[in-house]
């Protein structure tokens, strides 16, 4: 049996919610992809990184999330493994900061452009990563990845088109979804 176990980020240490209107957002964006862990975000559980073969999304939040799980040694950073872009648009709005990130995705999946990976990009290079790690698991049975809850998201969906099954679920920080593939 093989199996991929996706580990999302801790909280971001920015991931505040306060009201922001369109420039502040856009610093707010910023921020929280190079942000720092909350200290006070700990995993919930935690699964074992013995014999696995250990993923790390290039960006800060993830690394950081393997190093404080107790990764010792990464054996690759995937970039295809980054999180979709959060876009930002310069709307006439004041609004909490994580009601522009469902409004900003919204349109973002209706195909708005801006400065930033479109999100049919954002999907392909996702389905991308699905076809490499079903490979690559013939080799590697166990692979462990620390990445982003939307990434984990579409990457989730595309193994299970390749026949890969769902045995745990969860999209929270530190939340972990483990999938199987006989």
């Amino acid at each position: 049996m093989k199996e991929i176990i996706l580990v999302r980020h801790g909280k971001p240490a920015s991931a505040h919610n306060q009201k922001v209107n369109a420039v502040d957002y856009a610093k707010w964006v910023r921020n929280y992809n190079k942000s720092e862990l909350d200290p006070n975000s700990q995993p919930r559980k935690k699964v074992c990184l013995e014999n696995s073969y250990i993923g790390v999304s290039p960006l800060h939040r993830a690394k950081c999330s393997a190093a404080h799980y107790g990764a010792s040694h990464i054996h690759e950073e995937l970039a295809d493994l980054r999180e979709m872009d959060i876009p930002y648009y310069h709307l006439p709005f004041t609004l909490k900061a994580w009601h522009w990130v469902v409004i900003s995705r919204a349109l973002w999946f209706l195909g708005r452009k801006g400065r930033f990976e479109r999100f049919t990009d954002a999907k392909q290079r996702v389905e991308r990563l699905a076809v490499y790690l079903d490979t690559l698991s013939k080799q590697e049975p166990r692979i462990v990845l620390f990445g982003h809850g939307m990434a984990h998201y579409f990457l989730r969906k595309s193994l299970v088109k390749q026949k890969w099954r769902i045995t745990e679920k969860d999209g929270e920080f530190w939340g972990v979804t483990r999938l199987e593939k006989m």
